[in-house]
């Protein structure tokens, strides 16, 4: 027969409430007492009933991820994959759940209200956050849990970030020591907050640095990328650098223009798996730890504590997408 509270309770001649306070972290107990109850706890391995607890407690201990996008595309992406790996790592240490859906159509505003009436979920980590975003409106409205990954212009929430306009700025600049002059630079979408932060790094460091560069949008769709490439090889490719938006776009990129046989230095972003394995230059944002601090964060939202935005700093890994032209100059 599984171990109870009120077994634990009698055994540390404690209350059941004591107990419930001590599987709580409260400050409330004594170390002695504390002390004691663990001691019982890890003697018997006892796993608290969760489902118990959240009716309790009014928590469930279950928080949700919401992609909008196509369901394949979320198993495909693997920026969602490390994303998420963080998030689970986080989560899975605390004894936490986490929710992951696919919303694709309809009244996104109406979806998440259902969610926070079936009380299924303490709280939520936003993605693809936009100007004036309806899910903001209606969280804080509803005083919900929730954080996002991003920031917009009214940033009237707890957010994690990556340093996107740095990490743009670190790889123009990488392009210029290899004496690139004229760039094109494949952005994702037009008008969300995370292309025009890295449109700004990227437009600074044309600034600083005196380098040509021109701007596609490429809505971080590998097909799209070679749309663009094609339609500019048409009127004459003059271009002696290459940076995209995302490592998949200039995966792309570089499998196009390599079946020409055009060789230009390419720089991607995310740090993805497949960029090591096929030897791309790229930003490192740390998604991991982006997702972890992520999970960790609504998780302190959620049980009253306060909580801090955080901009994670990128990187940017030299590969031989890049270092071939180096040894070229020399």
């Amino acid at each position: 027969m599984a171990l109870k509270i009120k077994d634990i309770a009698k055994m540390a001649n404690v209350s059941v409430a004591t107990v419930s306070r001590v599987l709580n972290d409260s400050d409330k107990v004594s170390l002695e007492t504390k002390n004691k109850i663990m001691k019982i706890i890890q003697k018997y391995d006892y796993k608290p009933d969760r489902i118990a607890t959240s009716l309790r407690r009014k928590k469930t201990g279950i928080y949700a991820v919401i992609f909008s996008v196509k369901g394949g595309k979320v198993l495909e992406d693997t920026y969602s994959t490390k994303f998420l790996k963080g998030v689970l790592n986080y989560f899975s240490s605390k004894g936490l759940k986490l929710i992951v859906d696919i919303h694709e159509n309809g009244n996104v505003a109406e979806y998440y209200s259902n969610m926070i009436k079936s009380k299924i979920v303490d709280g939520f980590i936003l993605l693809d956050i936009r100007k004036n975003d309806e899910r903001v409106n209606l969280l804080n409205k509803e005083n919900f849990p929730y954080v996002v990954i991003g920031r917009n212009d009214e940033n009237n929430f707890v957010y994690i970030d990556s340093d996107n306009v740095a990490g743009a700025y670190m790889a123009i600049k990488h392009l210029k020591q290899i004496k690139s002059k004229k760039i094109l630079y494949i952005s994702g979408d037009m008008g969300i907050p995370v292309s025009e932060q890295r449109l700004t790094g990227v437009k600074s460091a044309q600034k600083d640095l005196g380098v040509e560069v021109d701007v596609e949008f490429g809505d971080f769709d590998e097909e799209k990328t070679v749309e663009i490439l094609k339609s500019l090889l048409k009127k004459g490719f003059e271009y002696d650098g290459i940076f995209c938006a995302s490592d998949n776009m200039a995966y792309a990129a570089m499998k196009f223009l390599k079946g020409l046989n055009i060789e230009v230095p390419i720089v991607g972003y995310d740090n993805i798996p497949l960029s090591e394995f096929v030897g791309l230059s790229t930003i490192d944002q740390n998604i991991i730890r982006i997702g972890y601090s992520a999970a960790q964060a609504v998780d302190n939202i959620a049980n009253g504590k306060e909580t801090i935005s955080m901009v994670v700093p990128s990187k940017l890994i030299k590969r031989q997408s890049t270092l071939s032209f180096i040894q070229k100059h020399i």
